[in-house]
């Protein structure tokens, strides 16, 4: 009895049947291949450094501006100029007709400053809380990818446990169906044990093939944040320490989230940045004031030809320097400025709207988060002591199936009863795990140092591999 109890309860233990080759790889090592890999932080990156040229771009508005012209123009072509003049008691028609032949040299240069803008100056306002608005969100993206990366990471070892457990128990019942048929075939068992047994084993193998492929497919979703693909990975120590959160008040972890929260920092810039924008357009009504300087040099080189009179060459020479103010003032644009005015207005109700909603979900998450962290901290504790418990039942349904007391049906249950306490211990630890990030992550307090923190119970000696690199049962 003691020895096929430890048949069974070894599968439990494993983590593979035969090691793979090749190094396993960490958390850390997973993090920075996804910190350089990963195709949803680079395009946050590239949102980062575009929203980061909001001030150069709305400043642009309130300085001066330079601007500058050449012209060049070569000329040839028939002329003709006439005109009357009446003289008291006398009419003569002025004028002459020949060909005219010109070149001409034309620069400037111009330069533009506004006095008045309001428009100008609430953009210009707007630009510093859409720049602070690129960093909350490239910090809320940052914090994104290390939760991404530690669900994907855990999925992995927690679909490898799920198919340990899964062959285990499926050599168990193969093992059982074993002594059934051998009983059946003595005279000591009905069919129906035999039936039974077949169709538990029937399902257990089944259960092994999903649990396969849902490893196949954890280790698939690396991929998609690494650019690489994985086989081997490091499992979580035993001695993963299970500690309350801290502080433990849970008002306390709201506030702080209320103050963190990166996505509800970005909110607020949002709220800010919509307002401003509202402004600016309201200003669209008013007046705008600039001054001018221009400087201009034209030089113009060429003869007219004049039948019987033959050539007269001419030449004009203009360099104005001129300064002057102007006010534009806009009267009426077909509806264009109220049309504007009015859907920045409403961009700014949504914005305080949206506000308000991240305001409450940013609670609720806090408090919802800080709730997991404490009940899967207890699950833990509660789940280790239902495999003591379970394992326990198994031995005595094993001894009362073994003297008659006991039948077939009775075993597998608590066979599978003692399964499903090892994966329920199993998925409570990295469900503590991921809730612990997620709720540092709700307060703005996640950081790479998690990461390495956690990193420090991955060990390489225990193996997660593929299924394709595991013994085939």
């Amino acid at each position: 009895m003691s020895k096929l109890i430890s048949k069974t309860l070894g599968g439990l233990l494993l983590t593979a049947s035969c090691v793979a080759p090749l190094q396993a790889e960490t958390l850390a090592e997973i993090y920075q291949l996804a910190l350089n890999n990963d195709a949803q932080l680079r395009a946050a990156h590239a949102a980062f450094k575009a929203g980061k040229q909001s001030i150069p771009l709305a400043r642009a508005g309130l300085l001066p501006t330079i601007t500058g012209s050449i012209e060049l123009t070569d000329g040839d072509g028939d002329s003709s100029s006439f005109r009357t003049l009446n003289f008291p008691g006398q009419t003569f028609d002025a004028g002459a007709a020949g060909n005219r032949d010109n070149e001409t040299e034309f620069y400037s240069l111009t330069l533009t400053q506004p006095l008045f803008d309001m428009p100008a100056w609430f953009t210009f306002k707007q630009g510093f809380d859409l720049d602070q608005q690129a960093n909350a969100d490239l910090a809320a993206e940052q914090q994104a990818l290390i939760v991404r990366v530690a669900v994907a990471y855990t999925e992995v070892l927690r679909t490898s446990e799920n198919l340990i457990t899964a062959k285990a128990e499926q050599r168990a019942i193969g093992r059982q169906l074993e002594q059934t048929k051998e009983r059946f075939d003595v005279g000591l068992l009905p069919i129906t044990d035999v039936h039974e047994a077949q169709a538990a084993y029937d399902a257990a193998r089944v259960n092994t093939l999903e649990s396969e492929g849902a490893l196949d497919i954890a280790f698939e979703a690396l991929e998609v944040m690494t650019g690489q693909p994985h086989s081997v990975l490091a499992g979580l120590a035993a001695e993963f320490p299970i500690q309350p959160t801290e502080p433990v008040d849970r008002e306390a972890w709201v506030k702080f989230a209320q103050d963190n929260n990166f996505a509800l920092a970005a909110a607020r810039l949002g709220v800010q940045a919509a307002e401003k924008n509202a402004k600016a357009k309201r200003a669209e009504h008013l007046p705008r004031v600039s001054a001018k300087l221009s400087y201009s040099n034209y030089h113009e080189d060429g003869s007219f030809n004049v039948d019987g009179v033959g050539n007269q060459p001419f030449s004009q020479d203009d360099e104005p320097l001129v300064f002057s103010v102007r006010m534009d003032a806009p009267l009426y644009s077909g509806g264009f400025v109220s049309a504007e005015r009015k859907i920045a207005q409403q961009e700014f109700i949504q914005a305080q709207e949206n506000l308000l909603y991240t305001k409450r979900s940013t609670t609720q998450q806090a408090r919802s988060q800080h709730l997991k962290v404490h009940t899967n901290g207890a699950r833990v504790e509660a789940r280790s002591l239902g495999i003591v418990s379970a394992k326990s039942a198994l031995e005595a349904t094993q001894a009362g199936y073994d003297v008659g007391t006991r039948n077939i049906v009775d075993l597998l249950i608590s066979q599978r009863l003692l399964y499903r306490a090892q994966r329920d211990y199993a998925n409570a630890r990295y469900d503590y795990i991921l809730s612990m990030l997620n709720l540092k992550e709700v307060a703005g307090l996640l950081s790479p140092d998690d990461i390495n923190k956690l990193n420090a119970w991955m060990k390489p000696e225990l193996v997660v591999g593929k299924s394709d690199s595991r013994t085939k049962l």
